[in-house]
């Protein structure tokens, strides 16, 4: 076996350490600082590392089908004998099935159980206790994963497989119950994968750039912002204690609530006041204020990379519906797109020139990675209309970031097949490989015929064209379950009406206006204890700053934090 493919692998290995310590300051950046479990802090990196790992080999399993075969003359080098193939295809499939049954033990199992055990924390609860009950509410799961398993080995394929007579269709239908079965469970997977890739990554491509091109309102105009609510609210005080000074009448009970509240909004309005204007005189404001110009052009660099992706998307959904070989049988498979896809011919450039096209491929996965967080952040954990969680830096609570994991885990499989398909099909199912298409006495032999070395694609000679083992999954979950095959070709459909409505709002949506989503953020645990402690103190002090017999608006320091 040639060096290079050690070295592929080596790189691989170094790319998914790198992965797994990004997953860490990841995860430490988002997590509660008063509120956090190691054990969902745990689960949580290795989840995300588990997934990055898993796309991260989408490149490795190309370049080394690519490898095998040589440019020039378009056909396999001598060292590429046919054991020596299936060698190296059988290494990356055991990777691959290795990657995605963690991945199915993770979504599973060790995130449920991480979050009831999390769940099942009181004072009088030992550790044994809270196992036992977080593997009761697991083994639900457990069953589930069970079943599809079940489901998946004595899956039939289609009684109505399409009539292709190519080797490479055969061989598709061509596997093992087993790999049947985990295949079964994968898609199960990818299908809950795009309704996380539709509803969250889907405008998150938008938000991101647009979020960075447009920054945060001025610091001065937050300023006056902040001010102006503290008079709106010393002024209701003030009414609400008019009302009843120098009256025997007793304050009503939900009067008096909303006093205690405009209390707490006012301590929380004086901080964030003070914060402001700390930072308004601190020279990291000074730096930010001096990168603008480049947060700028990250901006619309990052807006540009969203526009290419979805024109990409575009052109090779509406190539398969005009020119696929066997239709909806088949999950809308084409022999070779028609169209021109941008980014499939950004990667298959790339690809003559290792590693280009793995940093470019890692660099894709963890912009679509950003996109989903940024969907995450700005949209909520969400059931219906009912938000479940909030992802804010340091202080997503542990149920938030397990939930977090599962989405990003699910929309990261989702991706897999996205790519595979729609954003870069002939690279991600053959790679740079090329094969000769004429004979000299019953040989391949183009050395007077250069413009007959063709790219490889479906009808390409089996011996000269191997498809990559991602691909291969993919193309018969689509084949053997042509059902689901329909389901993510449409869903292909949904993410770009969805990536439409969320460009439209993303674009006339305001500047980040700091002061409605980081005043919470600014009142951690403690400070909510301290302010509940000292509720009655900030009601006296409130009380004899706004005395309306004396008009004063001053502001007790009492009062606040």
């Amino acid at each position: 076996m040639p060096a290079i493919i050690g070295v592929a692998w080596v790189i691989y290995g170094a790319v998914s350490a790198a992965l797994f310590v990004f997953s860490i300051f990841f995860t430490r950046y988002y997590q509660s600082r008063h509120e956090s479990e190691l054990l969902a802090t745990l689960v949580t990196i290795v989840a995300l590392g588990l997934i990055f790992s898993t796309l991260a080999l989408l490149p490795v399993d190309i370049f080394l089908v690519s490898s095998t075969v040589n440019n020039q003359t378009g056909l396999k080098y001598d060292w590429a004998t046919p054991e020596m193939i299936s060698r190296i295809t059988m290494t990356v499939q055991l990777v691959y099935y290795s990657c995605f049954s963690l991945v199915g033990l993770v979504c599973f199992f060790v995130i449920p159980f991480a979050y009831f055990y999390y769940e099942e924390d009181e004072e009088d609860e030992t550790i044994q206790e809270r196992i036992m009950g977080a593997l009761k509410y697991t083994s639900f799961f457990v069953v589930i994963s069970v079943l599809l398993f079940l489901f998946g080995l004595f899956l039939k394929p289609t009684q109505e497989t399409p009539h292709i007579d190519l080797d490479w269709f055969r061989k598709l239908l061509a596997e093992s119950n087993g790999e049947k079965a985990i295949a079964f469970v994968i898609a199960c997977l990818i299908l809950l994968g795009m309704v996380v890739f539709i509803f969250y990554t889907a405008p998150g491509l938008s938000l991101l750039p647009l979020t960075l091109i447009k920054g945060r309102r001025r610091i001065e105009t937050e300023n006056e912002d902040v001010d102006n609510r503290l008079i709106v609210i010393r002024e209701r005080v003030r009414a609400l204690k008019a009302k009843y000074f120098g009256s025997t009448r007793k304050i009503p009970a939900h009067e008096q609530r909303e006093i205690e509240n405009l209390a707490d909004e006012e301590s929380i309005l004086t901080r964030r006041l003070r914060s402001i204007q700390e930072d308004r005189d601190s020279k990291w404001h000074m730096l930010v204020k001096m990168m603008r110009p480049i947060e700028i052009m990250i901006g619309f660099i990052l807006l540009g990379m969203s526009l290419v992706i979805v024109i990409s998307i575009f052109l090779t959904i509406v190539d398969k519906i005009s020119n696929s070989v066997c239709g909806s049988k088949c999950g809308y498979i084409i022999n070779h797109p028609q169209l021109f896809n941008p980014v499939n011919y950004i990667f298959v450039a790339l690809a003559k020139m290792f590693p280009l096209d793995y940093l470019f491929m890692v660099s894709l996965i963890l912009y679509f990675f950003l996109a989903t967080m940024s969907g995450v952040i700005n949209i909520g954990l969400r059931f219906l209309w009912v938000t479940l969680f909030k992802i804010q830096k340091g202080a997503t609570a542990p149920q938030g970031l397990l939930f977090s994991a599962v989405l990003l885990l699910l929309s990261l499989l989702a991706l897999n097949y996205t790519i595979t398909t729609v954003v870069a099909p002939e690279y991600a199912h053959f790679g740079s490989q090329v094969y000769c298409n004429h004979t000299v006495a019953g040989l391949r032999d183009c050395s007077d015929r250069l413009d007959l070395i063709l790219a490889c694609d479906i009808t390409g000679p089996t011996d000269i064209c191997t498809p990559t083992i991602s691909s291969t999954l993919v193309d018969r979950i689509i084949i053997n379950t042509p059902f689901l095959g329909m389901i993510f070709y449409y869903s292909q459909w949904a993410f770009l009406i969805v990536f439409g409505l969320g460009f439209i709002v993303a674009f006339f949506r305001r500047p980040r206006n700091n002061v409605d989503s980081e005043t919470v953020e600014q009142i951690d645990a403690d400070v909510e204890r301290s302010l509940l402690n000292r509720r009655q103190p900030t009601y006296t002090s409130i009380h004899s700053n706004l005395n309306p017999s004396t008009g004063s608006n001053t502001t007790n320091s009492t009062g606040t934090t």
